[in-house]
């Protein structure tokens, strides 16, 4: 398995709270998310998990603290800028247009932030492919509509590779899957720690498995 030296974070939080009126859901949290690493990020459902992950995806915006990006202060302001820093977040429910292809659902957001008027649709077709298969033998053909709900996740996870994502956010990501499909996608998660991707996995099931595969790998 490759080694990572750097071992400044790709991901840091200092000190960040959020309200929701008179509800603190987070209160001065601090958090860092190292190289290639997976991070599981566990708690009962109100715990503030997907608060902390939405305030990282821009889609909050913390009442105080500071985000931190290769050691670098950011403000993220929207999930476009979220994703111009190499963060993807496949959130637990599934947003896929399912009447359409693989390919042009992990295609999608790279077509939609195309700074030109042509686009190559065979070179789209390919890099679609190539994402997609790195993870399952899965035909960007195929209709979304078509597939498993773990299939589905993986198509999920595609979109953020495409965009180069460095930082990859897993919410709940087993709620719907069989203990088979479970043990699939924690594969492919360490695969993906090998390519260099770190990884938040938030969950409150399953977390014995996924020590166990961790650990095995």
């Amino acid at each position: 398995m490759m080694e990572f030296s750097n071992q400044i974070p790709v991901l840091e939080i200092k000190n960040v709270t959020k309200t929701f009126g008179s509800t603190a859901a987070l209160n001065s949290i601090n958090f860092e998310l190292l190289p290639g690493e997976i991070h599981a990020v566990a708690g009962e459902n109100g715990a503030g998990k997907s608060t902390l992950m939405k305030i990282i995806d821009g889609i909050h915006q913390p009442d105080s603290g500071e985000i931190y990006i290769k050691g670098e202060k950011v403000i993220v302001k929207n999930p476009l800028i979220a994703q111009q820093l190499g963060i993807g977040f496949v959130h637990q429910e599934i947003a896929l247009c399912t009447d359409v292809s693989v390919a042009e659902n992990i295609m999608m957001a790279k077509i939609n932030t195309s700074a030109g008027w042509f686009i190559d649709y065979k070179a789209l077709y390919k890099e679609a492919y190539e994402a997609i298969n790195q993870l399952a033998d899965i035909d960007p053909k195929q209709k979304v509509l078509d597939l498993t709900i773990s299939n589905q996740q993986l198509v999920e996870i595609a979109k953020a590779l495409v965009l180069d994502c460095k930082i990859l956010i897993l919410d709940e990501p087993t709620a719907a899957l069989t203990d088979q499909e479970t043990d699939i996608l924690f594969t492919i998660m360490q695969r993906l720690k090998a390519q260099g991707i770190s990884i938040i996995y938030i969950s409150h099931r399953a977390l014995l498995r996924f020590h166990e595969s961790v650990s095995k790998g």
